[in-house]
This record gives structure tokens, C-alpha cells and sequence, in this order.
């Protein structure tokens, strides 16, 4: 009779833990990143704005870093983290290389409908001028420059995520280069537009 108590007791924890393992989500800052990518300096700072940022807005950010991802293995990871992940969330997927091919990598970015608002992707990712993308196209240094671009980058998410939230981060890196990068595209944009104009002036006049 001890017996069969013993065993329904042991059964009955483990139906209790597996049940919790299965509803558990995925919440704070989680990352899943491949040795040798990330400076681990880098890692942590994005750990502390991670967490802070979890602590004030609730909001998860995943951050996934691979060096080399199929499409199979890009799916699984998407799947998989957007099943388990706590809402508000933010998931973050990017590999040096992608399929067969060497010279192209993988960076998308997914978040709950909650956040559709919260933040701009063209500021992290527009060519020449989002925070990610212009370190990773425009560094002339022979160092990897993988690293700081994610620095740069996740620090303007946070900080845009918080913003919009209403809070301030104090872990956060600053600003500056998102409010630079805005002076930056309105400079841009405009020089298109007067050239613009002034090619339609003078077919206009012909």
C-alpha cells in the first residue's frame, strides 16, 4: 500500500511539472545566439536593457543569432518561439548565411499585434540609414562589425519600445543616433523631392 502511495505521488508530480513545462511562455530577454557572433560584452548590455525593459512594459524580446540557417531551421525557430512566447513580444531572427548561399544572410523581424504600432522597422533596418543595416553596409573596418550593429540596433528597439510605453530605460545606450538618423532621412528625402521638382520645373517649361 506505501508502495502504490509512493508511486501515485511521484506520478502526480511528474504530470504537475510536465504540465507547467508544457504552459510555461518565454518571457523577459531570451536570446539563442551561435559562439563567436556576439562579444559577450555586447550580450550582456543587451541583457541588462533586455530585462529592464521587461520589468517596466512586460514586453519579451527574443533575440535569435545564427551563423547559418536553412529554410527548415528558420521556420522551426520562428514557429517555435512565436508559440511559446509571452505577449507583448518582439522576435528578433538573424544568420550570417542563408540556404546555399555564402554571400546572403537572414534578418526578419516578428511581434505581437500589440506592438504593430510601437516601433519603426525602417529605423533599424532601412539601407544606408536604420541603426542595424547602416554598420553592417557602410563599416569599412576589417574587425566584424556583427556585433556592434546588434548593439546599435537593439538599443534603439528598446528605446522606441519604452518610448512608446512612456518609460525610460536607465540601462539604455542613447538616442542619439535614432534622432540622427531622422535628421539624416529628412535631409535625404528633401534632396530627392528638390530634384524632383526641379526636373519636373524645367520639362514643364520646355
Amino acid at each position: 500500500m506505501v508502495k502504490n502511495n509512493n508511486f501515485k505521488r511521484v506520478f502526480f508530480t511528474l504530470f504537475i511539472f510536465l504540465n507547467l513545462s508544457l504552459f510555461a511562455k518565454v518571457e523577459g530577454f531570451v536570446y539563442e545566439i551561435d559562439k563567436g557572433i556576439l562579444l559577450d560584452k555586447t550580450i550582456k548590455k543587451m541583457q541588462q536593457m533586455g530585462e529592464e525593459l521587461y520589468q517596466k512594459t512586460h514586453i519579451t524580446t527574443i533575440l535569435v543569432v545564427k551563423k547559418h540557417l536553412t529554410q527548415d531551421e528558420f521556420l522551426l525557430l520562428k514557429n517555435k518561439y512565436i508559440k511559446e512566447a509571452k505577449k507583448p513580444y518582439v522576435l528578433w531572427i538573424f544568420a550570417k548565411t542563408y540556404q546555399d548561399r555564402k554571400d546572403i544572410g537572414i534578418n526578419q523581424m516578428f511581434n505581437s499585434k500589440e506592438l504593430d504600432d510601437k516601433f519603426d522597422k525602417d529605423s533599424l533596418f532601412s539601407p544606408f540609414f536604420g541603426t542595424f543595416t547602416k554598420i553592417l553596409t557602410v563599416h569599412k573596418s576589417k574587425v566584424d562589425p556583427t556585433s556592434a550593429a546588434f548593439l546599435n540596433g537593439y538599443a534603439d528597439l528598446v528605446d522606441m519600445l519604452a518610448n512608446s510605453y512612456g518609460v525610460k530605460l536607465q540601462s539604455s545606450i542613447g538616442s542619439e543616433s535614432h534622432y540622427s538618423l531622422d535628421v539624416i532621412r529628412i535631409i535625404f528625402y528633401s534632396l530627392i523631392l528638390l530634384v524632383i521638382i526641379r526636373f519636373l520645373y524645367f520639362k514643364i517649361k520646355k
